[in-house]
């Protein structure tokens, strides 16, 4: 903290401020030490108004050395001077003296602006060419001094605030709530549009500062968001180090993403008033390709190869997760990470049937119970008798998944394999099994987890089949060979 005193010099009964230019911007300021009169011979008074002047100055020095510091938006300058403008009305009661301090006030910001201009007063400058932080302190000055304490709407609350706020909302309900991986992506494009528009309010965006953000971020290149150190760097920053100007890009499912996370916000925003009118994101979406062949059921040829990759089960209480996470993916339907989370006591009995038991997932269509298929014997007389039935998987991932590693893992080791799909295809070759075995629907969407269509199913008949009914449909699945 500033010791009280370091910038006073008396001289007779006026108390003057005084503080030395750093040697880099004395030819811009035109001067080594800056003096001026505080017009009071009060101590106290002129402590606090030097601390001001101090405050005022150290920021015009740092305007000039091109490191304004980066809490002094024109947001955060209107409200500084808001509170001494309401400050010095508390302590002069006169008016004319309350004028003279609020001219010295404004000459704080109005000297060194003109100064950057090269004009001898700032009236001399063409309003477009002064600095958005000069501009919110006259706004402030003159909103004050006539009464008001309203704020400019394009000084409301700071992009970075709305998208945190956006973000805890939509977290706010469990039940709901976005995964850790999802929240990311948002706050990763969140930073990056809060780069390009320097942190302004939503209500100055319009769709030509949109176009351009997205003309930017086209020129990435697609791995950009994968260093740790990406956080810590701005847009610019960005383009420098993964900027490409022939090489791959973002791709357009990636941009329609970011789009979808701004339009998304835009639309909550509005509805706190902190955006007006409809969203410049809106219409924004590229058309992107999907691939025909993306998680595509397995080629019977793949699916004996992939098998054949792992022919040893595991040991008592530790069974292989590369041997027999396809194979009950093939036998169930069930998703990766829900057979990675399994744990014994999800091994559960009901009416002669031994199921598995899947108390949460990524929908609440996914919690349901599943038979275990026949084909699974072996596995039930390997797995532990307490805790995760693959009790070696590490978590990864922002969410940490039981399947982060092991999935990737899965993958390398069947790259090589001709007509390989991926481990969400498993389900596509059991929902095509029981196509082919004419199951209506809404049974198969029992097993796999999806919601039933329909209202009638749907609404009037929530429990569904019964567990031996699902069993059943569970042993029309066969593992190929």
């Amino acid at each position: 903290m500033a010791k009280r005193g370091k910038w006073l010099k008396q001289r007779g009964t006026v108390w003057w401020f005084q503080i030395v230019v750093p040697k880099p911007v004395q030819s811009i300021v035109g001067k080594a030490v800056i003096q001026e009169s505080l017009r009071t011979s009060d101590r106290k008074l002129a402590e606090h108004l030097a601390l001001e002047k101090a405050a005022s100055w150290k920021r015009t020095f740092d305007l000039h050395r091109g490191v304004l510091r980066g809490n002094e938006t024109p947001r955060n300058i209107f409200l500084e001077v808001q509170q001494r403008v309401a400050w010095l009305k508390s302590r002069f009661k006169d008016e004319e003296e309350l004028d003279v301090q609020l001219d010295l006030l404004w000459d704080e910001f109005a000297q060194p602006e003109a100064r950057r201009l090269g004009v001898d007063h700032l009236s001399e400058a063409d309003e477009n060419d002064l600095a958005p932080e000069v501009i919110a302190a006259f706004e402030a000055i003159r909103r004050a001094g006539s009464g008001r304490q309203d704020m400019p709407k394009e000084y409301g609350t700071p992009f970075s605030k709305v998208a945190e706020d956006f973000i805890h909302d939509r977290q706010r309900d469990k039940d709901s709530s976005l995964t850790l991986q999802t929240v990311s992506q948002m706050e990763a494009v969140y930073r990056l549009f809060r780069d390009h528009i320097d942190d302004a309010a939503l209500v100055t965006v319009d769709r030509k500062i949109v176009t351009g953000f997205l003309d930017k971020v086209k020129r990435l290149a697609p791995n950009w968001g994968r260093s740790p150190r990406t956080k810590g760097r701005t847009l610019d920053q960005l383009l420098t180090a993964y900027g490409t100007a022939g090489g791959p890009k973002v791709t357009n499912r990636t941009m329609n993403r970011y789009v979808s996370a701004l339009h998304g916000l835009w639309e909550w925003a509005r509805n706190r008033d902190d955006a007006l009118g409809e969203s410049p994101f809106d219409g924004q979406w590229v058309k992107a390709k999907t691939r025909k062949d993306a998680n595509a059921p397995w080629s019977e040829k793949a699916l004996k190869a992939i098998l054949a990759l792992d022919s040893f089960p595991g040991t008592q209480g530790e069974p292989n997760p590369l041997y027999w996470l396809p194979r009950i993916a093939l036998l169930s339907g069930m998703r990766l990470n829900e057979i990675c989370s399994l744990d014994a006591s999800d091994i559960k009995p009901a009416d002669g049937v031994t199921y598995f038991d899947i108390p949460e997932g990524k929908t609440e269509s996914s919690v349901r119970i599943v038979p275990i298929h026949t084909g699974l014997s072996t596995f039930l007389e390997l797995c532990p008798k307490s805790g995760f039935l693959f009790p070696h998987l590490k978590p990864g991932g922002p969410d940490k998944k039981r399947s982060w590693y092991i999935g990737r893992d899965f993958g390398r080791r069947t790259r090589g394999i001709e007509g390989r799909s991926t481990f969400h295809g498993f389900r596509k070759n059991v929902v095509q099994t029981f196509e082919r075995n004419r199951v209506p629907q809404t049974e198969v969407a029992q097993i796999v987890g999806h919601g039933k269509k329909g209202i009638t199913y749907r609404v009037y008949s929530p429990d569904g089949l019964t567990i031996k009914q699902k069993r059943e449909l569970v042993e029309l699945l066969t593992l190929p060979g």
